[in-house]
């Protein structure tokens, strides 16, 4: 008797997960149709995956040296290393104030990402296609779902531009 307690809990436990998951369900399911699993592979040039990861861009409005900056110092480092990948992971935009005293989306800070990258792809010699973003938290404020209108994210991010909105990006390097 002992052992059906644990089991009992289990099954209460999932069915309560997935009531609440249910009667709750997000503004992005309504209003934004996604897949949940995206997979995508790309082919390697020898046995060696080389991954790049940038983060925490913060690109500014009020400090647009930083996009500058970024194009400055990634682009002869992606033509060194000649990566497989490159992650850029959150914090994309810095999406404070001047005075850095509150948060909101804006719309120049995106318009500078996009042509960052833009201008790094053209002179580093990676593919767009090699290259996933992701968002942080600085990337969200002010964003009530996917989808909304203050969601730049889906707009400018290169994942929005070939179309990788999923909620999970899965990728293959595969040998040629």
């Amino acid at each position: 008797m002992a052992s059906a307690t644990p089991i009992a809990f289990a099954i209460l436990f999932v069915f309560f997960f997935f009531s609440f998951l249910f009667a709750f369900p997000s503004a992005s399911s309504s209003s934004l149709e996604v897949e949940t699993v995206a997979r995508e592979s790309l082919p390697m040039d020898g046995d060696v995956a080389w991954v790049v990861q940038v983060s925490d861009l913060h690109l500014s409005a009020y400090h647009p040296d930083r996009a500058a900056d970024l194009v400055r110092l990634l682009t002869p480092a992606l033509r060194a290393i000649r990566p497989s990948l490159l992650l850029i992971t959150g914090d994309i935009t810095d999406a404070k104030n001047k005075r850095r005293t509150s948060t909101r989306q804006d719309i120049s800070e995106w318009i500078q990402y996009k042509s960052s990258v833009e201008a790094i792809v053209n002179h580093s010699g990676i593919e767009k296609r090699r290259i996933f973003d992701t968002r942080g938290n600085h990337d969200k404020y002010g964003v009530p779902h996917v989808g909304h209108e203050l969601d730049f994210f889906s707009v400018y991010s290169v994942s929005s531009q070939l179309g990788r909105l999923s909620t999970i990006q899965s990728i293959s390097l595969v040998i040629l």
